[in-house]
């Protein structure tokens, strides 16, 4: 018992600079204007949707947990390509949050895919790389859940409803083939994606970029980190160490540790297209499966 003690201890002291970055953000979520500017958020996309793009509409839909999700206007703010939907949940309660939607050319069913984005909000950029996942074959729903960077919204109190309330509007979304939805979380939320889906039978596969977990998901795990991580200092090594674990219990897992990029690989310039291309062939051999 000292020994699995010891061990626990440790994992939670190699988690607390993902902590501190997701406590500064949730702190910050009710006055963005205040926040510092996202290390991501400058970072645009280069197509962005033609003035008077327009959508199909969207059916109102009610998920599981009773929030109805219903199409809204783009938010104001730059043009984002690609979005099939901009879509506002709403709780019973009155909560409301935004997700968009994006959805590759065909009929489908296509294997669904939630973003799950990095503490600091949804910026354009990691709006931009949902599009490009999305490109690869799949419904992807980015949707936001705490701080703003392109889309104003804010988390519930539990901290993993929300997220669970977008992972039921994947599994309904137009086209979406909604047995199961893999889930691609960036920084905190790349914990937050493997804590729900250690706790969930619904989940495919996770990308885990730029942050690891305490839990070992049923799921294939596909871990990405930099050395040049200016966030996590030491995020190559504890992607190594996390991954040593989960094949101990037995998961599948593969990796990519980069040398150059930055904070979140999937957006950063250097390792952008290598990242997205890595995780659209590992969500291509388990999320479509």
């Amino acid at each position: 018992m000292e020994r699995r003690s010891g061990r626990t201890e440790l994992r939670i002291i190699a988690l607390l600079p993902y902590v501190v970055v997701a406590l500064l953000a949730s702190c910050t979520a009710s006055s963005p204007a205040q926040r510092p500017p996202s290390s991501t958020a400058a970072i645009a996309s280069a197509s962005p949707t033609p003035a008077g793009t327009v959508r199909p509409s969207f059916t109102t839909l009610t998920d599981a947990l009773g929030v109805v999700w219903e199409g809204i206007d783009e938010p104001p703010g730059p043009a984002v390509a690609g979005v099939a939907w901009w879509v506002k949940g709403t709780w019973p309660d009155r909560y409301t949050t935004t997700a968009a939607i994006f959805v590759p050319p065909g009929s489908g069913p296509f294997p669904a895919v939630v973003y799950m984005s990095e503490a600091a909000g949804l910026t354009q950029a990691q709006l931009d790389v949902a599009r490009r996942i999305a490109d690869g074959g799949f419904v992807v729903v980015a949707g936001c859940d705490q701080g703003f960077a392109r889309v104003q919204c804010q988390r519930r109190r539990s901290l993993f409803e929300t997220d669970a309330a977008f992972i039921e509007l994947a599994k309904r979304a137009p086209r979406a083939r909604g047995q199961s939805v893999a889930l691609v979380g960036a920084s905190t939320n790349a914990t937050s994606a493997l804590y729900l889906a250690a706790r969930r039978s619904d989940i495919s596969a996770i990308v885990a970029d730029s942050g690891v977990g305490l839990d070992y998901p049923a799921a294939p795990v596909l871990i990405l980190a930099t050395r040049s991580d200016g966030v996590i200092a030491d995020s190559v090594a504890q992607g190594q160490a996390f991954e040593s674990s989960l094949r101990a219990h037995g998961s599948v897992v593969e990796s990519h540790y980069y040398d150059g990029g930055a904070h979140i690989v999937l957006v950063a310039p250097a390792t952008t297209d290598d990242a997205v291309r890595r995780a659209i062939a590992f969500l291509d051999t388990y999320a479509k499966r």
